[in-house]
């Protein structure tokens, strides 16, 4: 197989974790996403946190992210509340039932990934960072008429 077979591979490998993952937590019972697993751990690491810096922090708009937080509140897995200084802003809590959810998932395939790049050297770290650099350079560099 040749070096760009290999990098598409990887690339369905990769996607293919996340659908598995979907997978795992419909099969489980959960009823939860991957996403929202994400933002349960988040909140339970950072209390009080208000909807928009979860948005900055995820990278997401901050419409998907009052989304998650109202869906995960619909179900009682966090709280949302007005910050008593500014009552536009809302902070979010994780309750008991969250706290359950986030001790009975695995870990998702994102969250694994930062759990065990932190354990890896910094010279893997940084071949990492370059290849994914490189990759998204590759692929928003746009048409090179060669057909593909």
């Amino acid at each position: 197989m040749d070096n760009i077979a290999r990098i598409l591979q990887l690339l369905r490998e990769y996607d293919n974790t996340g659908k598995n993952y979907q997978k795992v937590l419909r099969g489980g019972g959960w009823h939860v996403t991957g996403p929202q697993v994400g933002v349960l751990r988040f909140v339970s690491l950072n209390p009080g946190i208000s909807i928009g810096e979860l948005a900055d922090r995820f990278g997401i708009h901050i419409t998907t992210a009052e989304g998650y937080a109202k869906r995960l509140a619909r179900r009682d897995y966090i709280r949302i509340n007005e910050d008593p200084d500014d009552r536009r802003r809302k902070i979010l809590t994780i309750t008991d039932g969250g706290t359950k959810i986030i001790n009975e998932v695995p870990l998702g395939f994102k969250s694994l990934l930062v759990h065990n790049l932190r354990r890896a050297g910094h010279g893997e770290t940084e071949a990492v960072l370059a290849g994914l650099e490189l990759l998204v350079k590759y692929m928003e560099e746009g048409n090179n008429n060669d057909g593909t």
